[in-house]
Formats: structure tokens, sequence, C-alpha cells
């Protein structure tokens, strides 16, 4: 297990995080759909995150 490959996995759901609250934010302030589509992406973003994390929990490559 390596240190080094976990952070980078949880860097990856932290990036998620921060698009999908940024998409969420925009869309709601500036009342225009097409910011959800970055909320969108940053959940899928979030969701590689978590499953590279995982992965690396459990012995695996990351």
């Amino acid at each position: 297990m390596s240190l080094t490959s976990e952070r980078n996995a949880l860097v990856v759901v932290f990036v998620g995080i921060a698009l999908a609250l940024s998409g969420a934010g925009l869309a709601s302030l500036l009342d225009e759909p097409s910011w959800r589509w970055l909320a969108t992406g940053g959940v899928l973003v979030q969701t590689v995150g978590w499953i590279r994390y995982s992965r690396v929990r459990r012995g695996g490559a990351a």
C-alpha cells in the first residue's frame, strides 16, 4: 500500500467535490442549466477517485 497512491486518489476525490459544488452553485446562481454538466462531471470524477482509493486500500494498483 503506497501512501502516494492513496494521496493521489484522494486528490481526485476532492477535485471532484470542488467541481460538483462549483457546478451546482453556478447553476443555482446564474439559473443556467448548462452548469449542471459541470456538477455531473464533478460527481463522475469523484466516483473515479473513490474507486481508485478503494482499490489502493485493498492492495491493488491505482
